[in-house]
């Protein structure tokens, strides 16, 4: 199982000075990943035509940004709303899992790990879950975990860290379904699962920092959202981390 990963950094619309990030992240089988790739492709010649279909990258702030927005309330439609909707209900249709953490903690929101012997618990609960997805649902496979490229310092300082977590913490040991070392990959070279995780994440990114417009989009990915009980609790995929009681 790829487990493809992006992130976002916003300011909330609600909350003067509250910040976020969201860490999030879409699981596509790795036997089907040709297949969603073809789709997806379909999807974008169906709204934009070949030449975007063949080089065309999937970006979610370019289809939900609040200039379409207002195009779609003065002319009534937009191919870029139309293409999200599609995706949507595409990753809906295919029960793809997404998974993520939206931090109003302004010391972790960044997703970078200052100190490689001390993964930020951010990403620990992020793959808390996706390790209880996989023995829940796919007990005989391994997930393997896929991040956007950022720069060198960062993913090497992130690739450190959670190696050690893997192999050295306790913790880590646990989470069993999940291949111990991480892969970095670029979007930009047709990489269709990074593309629905920026996708993915700019919806919950554009959510919880109260954006008048995501509602529809975010009750949509709310079904791809796997929950489980964790003793009296059910526990979702999207972790939210709170920060000072003003944060939404």
């Amino acid at each position: 199982m790829l487990i493809f990963f992006d992130e976002t950094f916003r300011d909330s619309l609600s909350y003067p000075g509250a910040t976020l990030g969201a860490l999030c992240g879409i699981a596509i089988p790795e036997k089907q990943l040709h297949r969603v790739a073809d789709d997806v492709f379909k999807l974008k010649l169906k709204h934009f035509g070949s030449d975007f279909a063949k080089d065309g990258e999937i970006k979610g702030k370019e289809l939900l940004k609040n200039y379409i927005f207002k195009l779609a309330k003065r002319e009534g439609s937009s191919k870029n709303l139309q293409l999200a909707i599609d995706l949507l209900q595409y990753i809906r249709a295919k029960r793809l899992m997404v998974f993520g953490c939206v931090c109003f903690e302004k010391g972790m929101q960044k997703f970078q790990c200052e100190d490689v012997r001390a993964l930020d618990c951010t990403f620990r609960y992020v793959f808390e879950r996706v390790d209880m997805d996989m023995k829940i649902k796919y007990p005989d496979r391994m997930a393997k975990l896929v991040f956007d490229d950022r720069d060198y310092g960062i993913n090497q300082k992130n690739s450190t860290a959670i190696t050690n977590f893997f192999q050295r913490s306790s913790w880590g040991l646990s989470l069993d379904s999940i291949v111990k070392t991480p892969f970095f990959a670029i979007s930009q070279s047709q990489n269709i699962g990074l593309q629905l995780a920026d996708f993915v994440t700019t919806i919950i990114g554009l959510r919880f920092s109260s954006h008048p417009e995501a509602a529809p989009y975010f009750n949509t990915l709310k079904d791809c959202f796997f929950t489980y009980q964790d003793g009296r609790h059910s526990v979702s995929s999207l972790k939210i981390l709170r920060g000072s009681p003003s944060a939404p």
